[in-house]
């Protein structure tokens, strides 16, 4: 694990002078590495530096290893000003990602949580698109921190009592102010219902890299964290878990409707992301193995789906200059081949087979007949909405009268297609092999 950590500073450090193309390879050997000389089933490890790795980070290392392969190959076409210290910028994300999933102790999580947030403030700021990036960064920034104070006060409190803090600390508490605000800032980071306005304004007004990275990883935490602190709550969850089920049933259902009501590609997307992560924060309340099983995989499959729908709209952007999806009508006479991987990203966002979503969301489902079995009411109008919204959105995208802004479109590159196989790759081979997360 040392080895991994002293090669990402001096990764970070380099990544003003290397060469793309050999960070992409040598991140790829790293990914490899790691994949084989770690077990993901019952493996647990105390490291030097309070670091250590179990079955949930080692799923999210993964998955932090693979998006960042693949944003360094999105970054190929990009005429970018300042482009290497975009490049530094965002290994700086990656090493405090990478720490973030590693460590044991609750107040160093908590430093890691806020570094990898300060990188995505950088790149909505500065490689945005529009002036209104400036009002969504300080959003997503101040929106973040004002939830996540309460949480450094209470490590702090509760280090100085127990005398060290760490995950799997044999510590269990019914106090409720302590329950919420420690949970609050995992809540508003997934984000949970009524906390879920900066994600879209971050997510317009930020670039397609940092698009695919939020919804990729930076999402993820909110989750990771949320497993991190349950088990301490147990008494509470079963007692309060009805507010925030409740409550992330009701925004998913009225999320799944505004997503009918969308015109903009990445705010669609964006959306969709709240009604996924929505059922996440359901499954992890149940505290049910078929709960948190089941988040886990949503959380690894939402990340590569998204972040293929993202750079989907990306690569339109870049050559129409427009989301709307009004002015992309008729893509598939032009582009067969693209709206091909557009329609598998598309029917895997809404949990067909053989994604990885539909066993994720079945999972979620039984641990939620074991709470109440009225909630699957929520959840079939839920899926049913956001399905609607992806069928509407395809059909707008890929069916209709071809516009003169289309008419100049060329048919895709190699290096696009090779980016979407790698998004829907690992899905179809997660569903072919679930043992091995299980």
């Amino acid at each position: 694990m040392l080895s991994y950590f002293f090669l990402l500073i001096s990764l970070t450090l380099l990544s003003l002078k290397m060469n793309l193309f050999f960070l992409i390879y040598f991140f790829f050997f790293m990914n490899l590495v790691f994949l084989t000389s770690a077990e993901a089933k019952d493996f647990f490890s105390y490291i030097s530096f309070n670091m250590g790795l179990d079955y949930y980070s080692f799923c999210m290392i993964l998955l932090t290893f693979w998006l960042f392969i693949l944003m360094m190959y999105g970054m190929l076409n990009l005429k970018l000003l300042y482009f290497s210290y975009l490049s530094m910028l965002l290994f700086l994300m990656f090493f405090f990602l990478f720490l973030c999933f590693v460590t044991l102790s609750f107040f160093s999580f908590y430093i890691y949580f806020e570094c990898s947030i300060l990188p995505v403030f950088f790149l909505i700021y500065g490689w945005g698109y529009q002036p209104e990036r400036v009002f969504s960064s300080l959003y997503f920034f101040f929106y973040t921190l004002f939830s996540s104070l309460p949480l450094l006060i209470l490590i702090f409190s509760l280090n100085n009592l127990l005398g060290y803090f760490y995950f799997y600390i044999d510590f269990s508490s019914e106090n409720l102010f302590l329950f919420f605000f420690f949970i609050f800032s995992f809540l508003v980071k997934l984000p949970m219902f009524f906390f879920h306005l900066w994600l879209p304004k971050a997510h317009v007004e930020g670039p397609t890299i940092g698009s695919m990275i939020l919804s990729g990883v930076m999402l993820k935490l909110g989750g990771y964290g949320l497993i991190r602190v349950l088990y301490m709550f147990t008494s509470l969850v079963n007692c309060y878990s009805f507010f925030f089920m409740t409550l992330s049933l009701i925004g998913a259902l009225y999320v799944g409707l505004f997503c009918l009501l969308q015109s903009d590609s990445k705010v669609l997307v964006a959306y969709s992301s709240v009604s996924h992560m929505s059922l996440v924060i359901c499954g992890l309340m149940s505290l049910s193995w078929y709960g948190f099983t089941g988040s886990l995989y949503l959380m690894l499959s939402h990340g590569l789906i998204s972040s293929g729908l993202f750079y989907f709209v990306g690569c339109l952007f870049d050559r129409l200059g427009t989301r709307s999806m009004f002015l992309m009508k008729g893509l598939i006479n032009l582009s067969p081949s693209l709206v091909m991987f557009f329609f598998l990203l598309v029917v895997s966002n809404m949990s067909c087979p053989p994604s990885l979503n539909l066993i994720s969301e079945l999972l979620i489902c039984f641990s939620l007949m074991g709470w109440d079995y009225l909630s699957l009411i929520y959840i079939f109008f839920t899926l049913f909405f956001s399905a609607c919204a992806m069928i509407c959105w395809f059909s707008f995208v890929s069916h209709g009268y071809t516009f003169g802004l289309v008419l100049n479109l060329d048919s895709g590159f190699v290096r696009e297609y090779y980016l979407f196989f790698m998004h829907l790759t690992p899905l179809y081979l997660f569903f072919l092999n679930l043992d091995f997360f299980i």
